[in-house]
């Protein structure tokens, strides 16, 4: 066989091998935030099903089908029940809304004047504002309709973030079922690309998975918990439900979970006259469910890597952005294991670091 057949082999078995690659990519693009998700949180619970398999003697299928029931009830059925939940009452929400602002605030509390130093000034912003409502309905109205658009809009997203859940769950007993096989590979790809060194990235990566799927999902959680307590507590109407959104939103790090919160202690304040309560509330939502943000979650995320909180944030809003709530995760993660396999690929010494370097004196 002459040179030129030989190059001209090559050249058409590159070609097939670029042609069926791109194929591929086109065929699971659609599905990549999905396949991203269910790596990322595979790797996170992989100790977790070692030992559920251990004490099932065994039986990896059932273990892996165990661990995805779990996983959906803990995460993804709250978030469906939310976002289903939200949908259905944006619309009652903005009829009540509109109705208020029809009927108009009404008088001033008594006790807003009495407060001191303030109380006859927000008295007066009161009243202003309840002579100013018929012009409020007037610049409310050209809106309506592009509001009631936003809420048809948001039932369809939530029928696509259902889509993405199953298949995610999907992804994932696949991917627990076929965990150690597809490890060995990985371990073994790593080990020719970098030798030793690839094998420690690799682990450096899974360890920075788990941190930061902990601190931002364990952080949440604890939050929402606090929030459910401190809503029932203080006597506001539906806590369970208030509670859960709150801890949706508490899965972005930047207290975005005080939008939710803190209306409601206005509701109690303004609404129902219940000031201590409502003033219990503020502190609960400021103080203690916010200071998770400064102390567990960073807590969380440090056991695995040491990771500046901007990298956390911009991979948190750029996941968001790019494929919603199931994005949030991966793109925190991705970002995370970027920054932390690079600082380490950095920081590990080359094989030739122990040669003598001459003096630069």
């Amino acid at each position: 066989m002459s040179d030129r057949t030989k190059q001209v082999e090559q050249i058409a078995g590159v070609a097939i091998l670029a042609l069926l690659t791109i194929g591929s990519i086109v065929i699971v693009l659609p599905f990549l935030p999905a396949i991203l998700w269910a790596v990322v949180f595979t790797v996170t619970i992989w100790p977790f099903f070692i030992k559920v398999e251990k004490a099932l003697g065994g039986r990896t299928s059932l273990a892996a089908v165990f661990c995805t029931l779990l996983l959906a009830m803990i995460f993804f059925l709250p978030l469906v029940y939310v976002g289903s939940k939200l949908v259905g009452q944006a619309s009652i929400a903005f009829d009540y809304t509109q109705g208020l602002l029809e009927k108009g605030l009404g008088s001033p509390p008594l006790w807003l004047k009495g407060l001191p130093f303030v109380g006859e000034r927000l008295e007066r912003i009161w009243q202003d504002i309840g002579r100013d409502t018929p012009r409020l309905i007037e610049m409310v109205k050209p809106h309506i309709k592009n509001i009631l658009s936003y809420i048809v809009g948001a039932g369809a997203g939530m029928a696509r973030v259902f889509l993405l859940t199953i298949l995610s769950l999907i992804f994932f007993l696949f991917l627990l079922k076929e965990g150690r096989s597809i490890r060995t590979g990985l371990e073994r790809m790593a080990v020719r690309l970098g030798g030793e060194k690839g094998r420690h990235l690799l682990y450096v990566a899974g360890s920075t998975m788990r941190s930061v799927v902990y601190g931002i999902l364990g952080a949440a959680i604890l939050q929402g918990i606090m929030a459910i307590f401190g809503l029932w507590i203080s006597g506001v109407p539906s806590p369970l439900f208030i509670g859960m959104v709150a801890g949706v939103f508490a899965l972005i790090p930047v207290g975005l979970i005080q939008v939710v919160l803190l209306p409601a202690a206005g509701w109690l304040i303004f609404y129902k006259g219940q000031i201590v309560w409502g003033i219990f509330l503020a502190i609960w939502s400021f103080f203690v469910i916010g200071n998770i943000d400064n102390v567990i979650r960073p807590m969380l995320i440090s056991r695995g890597a040491k990771i500046p909180f901007l990298v956390i944030l911009l991979g948190v809003l750029g996941g968001l952005a790019a494929g919603g709530i199931i994005g949030l995760f991966v793109g925190a993660t991705l970002l995370a294991v970027f920054y932390t396999v690079l600082k380490e690929w950095v920081a590990v010494p080359d094989e030739d670091s122990n040669v003598a370097r001459p003096r630069a004196d």
